[in-house]
């Protein structure tokens, strides 16, 4: 067993816009998109993820080194997970659109949107895999007159060596690059269809 990435809980929320039209929409959205945490701009969706590192008491494993005083003993992780949880939003339109060709362009840019956003998952999932492989190679020795100190200084060794891969602080920094990296990648979702086209009416 090793630590694993985890999906976790994904919630989904709606922000509303109103306009007879997609420039009128178009601009609800400049004016009450979610703000990005990265850049501090308005888009039409966004998805914020949080990683964290889960154990149990069953998943930390002692291993005794040879015999002898004082006990020495290794860590390491037999198990655990790196668990994801994404809060996205989007927006709903509360309003009838002019024409039946608005309302298609809107019903294609809402998913195109939604695509983007779901992105953001994979890439969470991404670098929460990395995480836990991380995790999973690290191992540390600790010693003490008895088996029970050993533990507990090898275990205090474990979280110090931990701490800059996975400390709550470190995993908040990591998903904030990740979801960065992505934003780059496609632009904040333009180059996947995520662009209303406020000409059409």
């Amino acid at each position: 067993m090793t630590v694993t990435a985890r999906r976790g809980r994904i919630t989904r929320s709606t922000y509303t816009v109103r306009g007879s039209t997609l420039a009128e929409i178009d601009a609800a959205i400049e004016r009450a998109g979610p703000r990005d945490p990265n850049d501090g701009r308005r888009y039409s969706g966004v998805c914020i993820g949080t990683l964290a590192l889960v154990t149990g008491r069953r998943d930390w494993l002692f291993e005794q080194e040879g015999e002898g005083t004082p006990m020495r003993v290794t860590c390491r992780l037999g198990g655990g997970t790196v668990e994801v949880t994404c809060e996205i939003q989007t927006p709903e339109l509360r309003t009838p659109l002019e024409s039946r060709t608005a309302q298609r362009e809107w019903e294609r840019f809402a998913a195109a949107v939604g695509i983007h956003e779901d992105g953001h998952i994979d890439e969470y999932m991404a670098e929460a895999t990395a995480v836990a492989r991380e995790v999973s190679a690290l191992s540390a020795s600790g010693e003490g007159r008895n088996e029970r100190a050993a533990q507990a200084d090898a275990h205090a060794a474990f979280l110090r060596l931990v701490e800059p891969i996975a400390s709550s602080r470190r995993l908040r920094a990591r998903a904030d690059e990740a979801a960065a990296r992505y934003d780059r990648a496609n632009r904040h979702g333009r180059s996947q269809g995520a662009v209303l086209d406020r000409t059409i009416t």
